[in-house]
């Protein structure tokens, strides 16, 4: 026979040992047993609540677009509505959510998921919306809104993440609002909206964000960790830098320097100028050398004889030829029409 082993402060039998071995084998196959019918019925619940909740979630992110148009309208009154952009919805993967889902059980053994709205009410981004801003001045501007009650309507704010200020340990940068949406179809829709600059968008794209969520194929290795976090910072400074020019050229203009057309337009001191871009704010046009010149809105206000804002776009168009004079300062070089084109 042969003699007995010490296993710590026990003396134990080969035959001991190997019946205590049998044990935690049993012990374990049951865990991974009681695991795996955890998930199996996890997995049901999620995708019945798709089954049953689909049309709601799809109807619930049509409305919030619809929305969000409203809202895109209502705050560039009068400005250029390209600075921000209602970019479409998704309505997140099954399979995302129940790897969340999963994440979250395994950290809480207590957390019980036993309907669809207990998935929606653990998991409140199912339906999700975007918006693209052209720099961060706009996207605050948006997000204020989004958290502003007598904007809201019938919707109601849940809850609000910045992770522009600071970001988040990836380089990530949003700002999230989450609405409970009221439907016909059921309870509330949770519904997640995210605020981002087109450069916060663009970092998603190049570090391949998607890869790397719960529920997807791939692990940040080490050099994606640091050049995902290194671009962000650098398309930040970016951010920073075209919200600063946004500014400047709002400065340029929007000031109404003295000028008298009438006089003007007597000493006929004017020049031949082509447009070749035009906007709600201003327009470009080049003389007959090249040289490029901005037409501000101040200058066609004062043509038009109309008070208050007005769009330059609905009275110059592109190619259209003026006589304008030449007004230069250390800003910059302006072109100030003498008369308004003929349409």
């Amino acid at each position: 026979m042969l003699p007995p082993r010490r296993v710590g402060d026990v003396q134990t039998t080969p035959a001991h040992t190997k019946s205590h071995q049998r044990a935690w084998t049993i012990a374990l196959k049951a865990g991974r047993g009681d695991r795996v019918r955890n998930e199996s019925q996890l997995k049901t619940i999620v995708e019945r609540a798709y089954v049953e909740r689909l049309n709601a979630w799809q109807t619930a992110a049509v409305r919030i677009k619809h929305w969000l148009t409203e809202q895109q309208k209502g705050l560039l009154k009068d400005k250029d509505i390209s600075r921000l952009d209602v970019d479409g919805h998704r309505i997140k993967d099954a399979a995302r959510t129940l790897a969340k889902l999963t994440e979250k059980t395994d950290d809480d053994p207590d957390l019980t998921i036993t309907s669809a709205e207990d998935v929606e009410d653990q998991i409140r981004d199912i339906v999700g919306v975007k918006v693209l801003c052209k720099s961060p001045r706009d996207q605050s501007m948006m997000f204020a809104a989004l958290r502003d009650p007598d904007q809201l309507g019938a919707f109601e704010l849940i809850e609000w993440k910045d992770y522009t200020d600071p970001p988040k340990a990836s380089g990530y940068r949003a700002c999230h609002v989450i609405l409970r949406i009221p439907s016909d179809q059921g309870p509330p829709v949770f519904a997640e909206i995210q605020v981002k600059t087109r450069l916060q968008d663009a970092w998603s794209e190049l570090t391949h964000e998607d890869m790397y969520k719960p529920g997807a194929a791939m692990k940040p290795s080490k050099l994606h960790g640091e050049f995902a976090r290194a671009m962000a910072n650098m398309l930040a400074t970016v951010d920073d830098m075209a919200d600063t020019l946004a500014v400047e050229l709002t400065a340029l203009t929007n000031p109404e320097p003295v000028v008298e057309l009438d006089e003007l337009r007597e000493q006929d001191t004017g020049i031949d100028v082509r447009v070749r871009a035009t906007g709600p704010k201003y327009a470009l046009a080049v003389d007959g050398s090249g040289r490029q010149g901005l037409i501000p809105a101040f200058a066609i206000r004062r043509l038009s004889g109309q008070k208050g804002t007005i769009k330059v776009n609905d009275f110059i168009h592109l190619g259209d030829r003026l006589r304008a004079s030449v007004e230069e300062d250390s800003k910059g070089l302006y072109y100030i029409p003498l008369e308004l084109p003929e349409h």
